[in-house]
Formats: C-alpha cells, sequence, structure tokens
C-alpha cells in the first residue's frame, strides 16, 4: 500500500495493521498502546497540548505556550495516538466561515477557491487533504459539524456533558463540546469513544463510563422511525443542496426506516436562546481582552463579545429557562421518532471572498446546526453526497440524549450503501464560484425602546469598560440589535422552568422529561 492510500485509509482498518505489525509508520515503536495506536491525529489549536501554543487563531494568543495537556488529548495519548500538531480555526471559534484566523483563512480541499466552514476550519481540511488520519475540533453552534460537511467527513457533536471541555479555550460553557473528526462514520466513533467518559475538571461529564458507540452499528435502519421537519430546515437557499439532501434521506427510507414529517418547535428561538446564553458567558472569559487589546482581534466575533458585554443578567436566565422548554419539546419530539434528519447545512462551501465581508455568510451556513446545540442533543454528520460542482453535501442526523450508538448505526447503515468518503479532493481550484446571492435575514422587530450612544457610553463606564469613541454608534446599534433578537424570548412561558444549566443532559430519558 502506497503512502498517499495510507493516508486515506480508515482508522478502522488501519489500526488493527499497525498493531499486528504489517504496516508500521516511522513514528510506531514497541508494544501496542491501545485502539489508536500509531494513528495521526491533528488538534483544534483552542486544545492545549503541554509545552506548545494554543492560540485560539488570535494574535492575542499568540505568544501562549500550554503549561498541561487538555483532558480530551490526554485520552487521545493514552490511547496510542501521534498528534501530529495543531490546526488553524476561525478566531476564538466564534463563526461559521473559518475564514477569520490571526493565521489567515483555511482553505477547502475540494476547491482551494471556497470555505471549509468553521470553526474547526484547519481540522476539516487537515483530514480532508489526507494530512491527519482524523483530527479534533470543538462544536458550540456546528463547529465540528459543519466544516465535517464541507470537507465531505464524519463528524459527531456528542451529548453535552460526554466529552470533558476541560484544557478548552471556551466559547459558550453551556454549548462548548470537544468532538472528533474522520473520514469514516466508525473512524469517528473509535476517536469519540477514546475521549469520551468521566473527567473530575468538568463536572458536566458525570460520574458514569460512556457506553460503546459502535454498539449494534451493523444493525441496520430497518424499523427505525426517522422525522423529517417540514419547517425551518429547508430554507430554500440552494436547491442542489435541498436536492441531494433529500435523496440521502429517501435511501434510508428504502433501506427499511419509516419517514414521518414532523415539527421542531424550537428551531427558531433556540438560536435566540443560543445567543442570549453564549454572548454573556463568551463576554465574561472575553472581557479582559476588549479592555486592553480590543484592537488585536481579526474577526468580526470580537464585536459580538463586546456587545454580549452589555446583555442583562435576567435575559441570561431567561435564555437558560427557555432551552428547558426547548429541552421539553424536543423530548416530546423523540418519543416519536428514533432520530431527526435534516441538511447538515443548507448551503454549498460558499467562495472565501464572500467570508470575508463582516457576517454576511455566518447565518445560512450555520442555520440547521445550531438549533441542536441549543438542547445538548447529539448529532452526526456524515458525507451525503456531491453537487455538480464537486462539493461535498452533509447529511445531519440529531438523536436522544445519551444516543450516540443509534446515530453511529443509523449513519453507518448509510455509509455501507453510500460509501462517499472514498473520493479524495483535487486540492486545487475550482471554477469561479457564482455570484453570492443568497439573502440576508431579515433584521428582527423592535425589542422596545433603543439604547442611545449616550447610554451606551454610561453603561460601559459602569462595568470600566472602554467603549472607544469611534466604534460607540457600532457598538450601540449591535446592542438594540440582540436586544430586539432577545425580546422573542418574552412571550415564552417559562413559570415552571428551571435553568437549562442544571440539567444532567448527560442521563436524561426522554420519558422522564416533563410536558412542554
Amino acid at each position: 500500500m502506497s503512502a498517499d492510500d495510507l493516508a486515506f485509509s480508515p482508522i478502522a482498518s488501519l489500526a488493527p495493521r499497525i498493531a499486528g505489525g504489517e504496516v508500521r509508520p516511522a513514528e510506531v515503536r514497541g508494544r501496542c498502546r491501545g485502539p489508536l495506536h500509531g494513528i495521526p491525529v491533528a488538534l483544534k489549536d483552542l486544545l492545549d497540548l503541554e509545552g506548545f501554543p494554543t492560540t485560539a487563531g488570535s494574535r492575542i494568543l499568540k505568544d501562549h505556550i500550554s503549561a498541561s495537556t487538555a483532558f480530551a488529548v490526554r485520552r487521545l495519548i493514552e490511547a496510542g495516538a501521534v498528534i501530529l500538531g495543531k490546526t488553524n480555526l476561525q478566531e476564538f471559534a466564534r463563526g461559521g466561515t473559518g475564514a477569520d484566523s490571526f493565521f489567515g483563512p483555511t482553505r477547502n480541499p475540494w476547491d482551494t477557491n471556497r470555505t471549509t466552514a468553521g470553526s474547526s476550519s484547519g481540522s476539516g481540511a487537515a483530514v480532508a487533504g489526507g494530512l491527519a488520519l482524523a483530527a479534533l475540533g470543538s462544536d458550540t453552534g456546528g463547529s465540528v459539524r459543519l466544516p465535517s460537511a464541507y470537507c465531505g467527513l464524519a463528524g459527531i457533536r456528542a451529548t453535552y456533558g460526554r466529552v470533558s471541555r476541560a484544557g478548552a479555550v471556551p466559547l459558550g460553557r453551556s454549548f462548548d463540546a470537544v468532538g472528533p473528526m474522520a473520514r469514516t462514520v466508525e473512524d469517528a466513533a473509535i476517536l469519540l469513544q477514546a475521549i469520551a467518559g468521566p473527567d473530575p475538571a468538568d463536572p458536566t461529564t458525570g460520574r458514569t463510563p460512556p457506553p460503546d458507540f459502535r454498539a449494534g452499528m451493523e444493525r441496520g435502519v430497518e424499523g427505525l422511525v426517522l422525522g423529517v421537519p417540514a419547517n425551518y430546515f429547508w430554507p430554500g437557499y440552494d436547491a442542489e443542496v435541498e436536492a441531494v439532501a433529500r435523496a440521502a434521506i429517501a435511501g434510508l427510507e428504502k433501506m427499511g426506516a419509516r419517514l414521518v414529517e414532523v415539527e421542531v418547535p424550537w428551531a427558531v428561538l433556540g438560536q435566540v436562546a443560543y445567543a442570549a446564553v453564549v454572548g454573556p458567558e463568551s463576554a465574561e472569559y472575553h472581557r479582559a481582552f476588549l479592555r486592553g487589546r480590543r484592537e488585536e482581534y481579526v474577526s468580526p466575533g470580537a464585536d459580538f463579545f463586546e456587545q454580549a458585554l452589555f446583555i442583562p443578567g435576567w435575559r441570561y436566565v431567561q435564555g437558560q429557562r427557555a432551552r428547558t422548554l426547548f429541552i421539553r419539546q424536543a423530548a416530546a419530539l423523540f418519543r416519536r421518532v428514533d432520530a431527526i434528519l435534516t441538511p447538515t447545512s443548507p448551503i454549498q462551501p460558499p467562495a472565501i471572498a464572500d467570508c470575508l465581508d463582516g457576517m454576511k455568510t455566518w447565518p445560512p451556513i450555520s442555520h440547521a446546526t445550531a438549533p441542536f446545540s441549543a438542547v445538548g442533543v447529539p448529532a452526526l454528520q456524515l458525507p451525503c453526497g456531491f453537487t455538480k460542482a464537486g462539493l461535498p453535501v452533509g447529511l445531519q442526523i440529531a438523536g436522544r440524549w445519551g444516543e450516540e450508538a443509534l446515530l453511529v448505526r443509523i449513519g453507518a447503515a448509510y455509509e455501507r450503501a453510500h460509501p462517499w468518503w472514498k473520493r479524495r479532493p483535487p486540492i486545487a481550484a475550482g471554477a469561479p464560484p457564482a455570484p453570492w446571492a443568497i439573502p440576508s435575514p431579515a433584521a428582527p422587530s423592535s425589542g422596545g425602546p433603543a439604547l442611545t450612544e449616550d447610554q451606551v457610553k454610561t453603561m460601559a463606564g459602569t462595568m470600566s469598560h472602554p467603549a472607544a469613541p469611534e466604534r460607540l454608534a457600532a457598538l450601540t446599534a449591535g446592542v438594540n440589535h440582540l436586544n430586539a433578537q432577545f425580546a422573542a424570548l418574552d412571550a415564552l412561558d417559562l413559570a415552571d422552568c428551571e435553568r437549562a444549566e442544571t440539567l444532567d443532559l448527560l442521563n436524561l430519558r426522554v420519558e422522564e422529561v416533563p410536558e412542554a
């Protein structure tokens, strides 16, 4: 087998050959250390590796050297993985394009003019381009699933709490999830098995060992009930992407699954609650940087971090309580279906040039992923076909809390019938993309009286935040935009909803969740 073939081999078939001595990479010596013995893995550069830089894609951390190793990375090393190095990302993991980094944009191996999506952009490019057999990313609103979709990979966002976040630069601690990106569904499951489990440094991981994520992987989908949303997830952005995703869903039906049409009632407001919670959580981490090093950021994410300083505490609590309502709605839905099928992203990978113009591409890229982050369920991305331009399209499979193995079972069944992972990218520029024609989302309706620039300036003074005069108008407009979005939560009846961060999502069972 050539070196090139090895670079694109599945872990599930390569690891046993390394362990048996048939394949001996130069890095591999001695006894077999575990299921990832000799497997080269790359790390998103917000995961600590002792003695090496962790920059989170930002000039602000360019000189930061990790003093310890992240829990998930340590578990990989214990399983025998060879850590190749760090990969690029959207600055501080805020944003779905992968274009805004201190190190420059990440290019997609399927068309180097286009984005990989983000924020785990470099991890997606490294695996798709054959530089690594697998990689770790992090997923707050879609940052494992989206680059996996745009790069033709499998990626798993596990149930919230399944994998420790200790040693990872945070974005929103109520949503952050470390997850695997690999060529096949089974490979992603192998990596997840290695990194999952309790960690005293992260209380959300609990005390129970993880289940076998490959259990029942050969069973197929016959008899499963799979929900296909009639609302929200098919926005009409890109007819070609929609057709590929729907063909994949139809393929699962032909394999024996029963499809039912469903509504996902929290899809829209789930994103609002997501912002109401992630905003203050990210602002808390970035407050010191915003105070003294604001000009060093390269991403529009910095605007969100600064605007989020002005989100009232009661909005944060409201967002967490709204999440509990949405979790109840999700439980009701998952009592009817075994999983939900959607496109991972409703558009093809945009041109990098379109991703450098502020935030216009962010909403459509992450349209389908953030709603499932809001309720903490596991979600699997797998390749489901290609556009006429040869660009990958992804299918998202979301399931019940704790049931990653069922998602792996569904994804593996589809993958056996449609092994799209065997295609290799050209690693070249494609034809120039068509001009950007996707409409921007409509502005939210007013959320009440808008703040004036003087009021924002006064508020900034009370928290000792230096609101630069040249940015005050834009800052005020951004704060008012957020407040207008959050006003949509006021119509919800949250009287008996506790705060979602108090829930043990890892052990949540749908039959035990109160009705919404």
